[in-house]
């Protein structure tokens, strides 16, 4: 089955979007973002503590909307591999989340 995570031209003001799922009875923050015509997905967990990345809505790039930010250590991931090549989980990567296209949306299967 798939379910839609949100429309592509709800990531046109910050590049990314948050969703919580409820995924057998528990509560997962996902977000997907589009970089450099790429839409991809992770679970919204910071490998050094697993908080969540962002502190403001939406908003997981850095200032300069190279890197994926972490607000709450200042960790910076690759936004291609999630690969933190700075900060005090270098080394540790997000978690991927699959996420793809169809039509004007972003959906999933892992349901």
């Amino acid at each position: 089955m798939t379910r839609v995570l949100c429309r592509l031209d709800e990531l046109d003001a910050t590049g990314a979007r948050e969703i919580v799922l409820n995924k057998d009875g528990a509560r997962v923050s996902v977000f997907v973002l589009k970089y450099r015509g790429h839409i991809l997905g992770y679970v919204n967990s910071c490998p050094h503590v697993r908080l969540p990345l962002n502190w403001t809505a939406d908003v997981f790039l850095d200032v300069s909307r190279t890197y994926l930010f972490c607000a709450n250590h200042g960790a910076h991931f690759d936004v291609m591999s999630g690969l933190c090549i700075r900060g005090p989980c270098k080394g540790q990567s997000l978690t991927p989340y699959p996420v793809r296209v169809e039509d004007d949306s972003i959906v999933t299967d892992d349901i």
